[in-house]
């Protein structure tokens, strides 16, 4: 990592990404590599371009990453222009236009890939977010000779496996996501409303430089529960004895973000359903970061989460899922749920960056959420972050 007015990853770093990028182009046999983004939480839609320039746009923002020649960005809003020449690694930074892809396009002509094959990168081949398609439609007819290839899937798996200096700034991530989990247990206590408790974890982090990602952070009687899962947007509502929280926080470092889950009590201990709740999250999180090491498949770390159900627990969360910059697959729940079987291929590799997060939930509506971000080695799962994985009574 090196150091100016922004953090930056070395030469050495971004010239391996870009090789890999190169080597995608060459077995796929395109001419180049069009990506597209948007802002997105703390601008993790961006994930792909950010990647290849270290620039993260606030808006929309499109990349030409030719086989051959100098890369191209084009910033969407045309105040952001001065910034993003500023943070991106690439000499050639333009406005490109407000909502429309002429300028974009213009410079495929220029490049001659007007009848080339081009891969195409969008947001989340899992959400199938590709381009905008009125700007598929204009590219379309503008060049009718092209051939326009969806690589979104095979781009993202380039960025599963994490380098040492990534994993250094999601090091520092995870401290900063541990702050505003120390502020929870400091700050939470009957009479502060929810909002001032998220404002005081988030300041926490922010006056240290971090970015907030997930900031999910909800209280709900133990006796009768409003919800099993933190909500994203916190409310006006006043903590009271008897409580339960549930948190779900991601502090970022320049986009690198930490994920911590944890559930605390308020004013009082948990009650047995609560109690038996927890216990069963951390029984699963251990058990499942102990199958999670390399070489290990996912449906391995699927039949680890078995003693949820077997407990007469559903989920209403994935259970794990990759992680770093934003959602990576696989994403894995448990039998019954909602969520789809792991896929059979995926191995787990040394440092693929992961989030172990149980969030059990019972027939009568009471959840909890115990987790951490981490990453893969031979010999299992390692937490990045140092908060203890307990539930802890806050009494103000």
């Amino acid at each position: 990592m090196t150091e100016d007015w922004y953090p930056r990853f070395s030469e050495e770093e971004m010239n391996r990404r870009h090789g890999m990028a190169k080597d995608l182009m060459e077995e796929e046999g395109l001419d180049a590599l069009l990506l597209f983004g948007m802002g997105g939480t703390n601008r993790n839609a961006q994930a792909n371009i950010y990647w290849l320039s270290c620039y993260r746009d606030f808006n929309h923002c499109y990349l030409i990453f030719p086989k051959e020649g100098p890369p191209s960005l084009f910033t969407g809003l045309y105040n952001h222009l001065h910034n993003a020449q500023m943070q991106c690694i690439f000499e050639d930074v333009r406005h490109g236009a407000y909502g429309n892809p002429e300028r974009m396009a213009d410079q495929l002509d220029a490049l001659g890939l007007g009848n080339a094959r081009v891969g195409l990168v969008g947001i989340n081949p899992r959400f199938r977010i590709l381009l905008p398609f009125e700007h598929m439609d204009y590219l379309g007819e503008r060049f009718p000779e092209a051939e326009w290839v969806d690589v979104s899937a095979r781009f993202r798996d380039l960025r599963l496996i994490k380098s040492e200096e990534e994993i250094e700034w999601l090091t520092e991530a995870a401290r900063l996501t541990d702050l505003a989990m120390e502020a929870a247990r400091i700050h939470a206590k009957p009479g502060i409303p929810e909002i001032e408790l998220s404002g005081r974890m988030a300041a926490a982090f922010r006056e240290q430089g971090g970015e907030q990602m997930v900031q999910f952070v909800t209280a709900t009687p133990m006796a009768n529960p409003r919800t099993p899962v933190p909500w994203q947007n916190p409310t006006r509502r006043k903590l009271e004895a008897g409580d339960v929280l549930i948190m779900e926080i991601s502090a970022a470092y320049y986009g690198y973000a930490g994920q911590s889950l944890r559930t605390f009590t308020i004013g009082a201990d948990p009650t047995p359903p609560y109690q038996a709740l927890l216990d069963a999250a951390v029984e699963v999180y251990e058990g499942v970061g102990k199958t999670m090491k390399a070489g290990n498949s996912a449906q391995a770390v699927f039949e680890a989460t078995d003693p949820l159900p077997e407990k007469g627990f559903q989920i209403y969360d994935s259970l794990a899922h990759g992680f770093g910059t934003d959602l990576l697959q696989p994403s894995i729940g448990i039998r019954g749920s909602n969520y789809l079987a792991p896929p059979a291929d995926f191995k787990y590799r040394e440092n693929m960056v992961m989030v172990i997060q149980p969030n059990p939930m019972d027939a009568e509506g009471r959840g909890v959420q115990m987790g951490d971000m981490g990453i893969v080695t031979r010999e299992g799962f390692r937490s990045l972050h140092t908060f203890p994985m307990k539930a802890f009574r806050c009494d103000g």
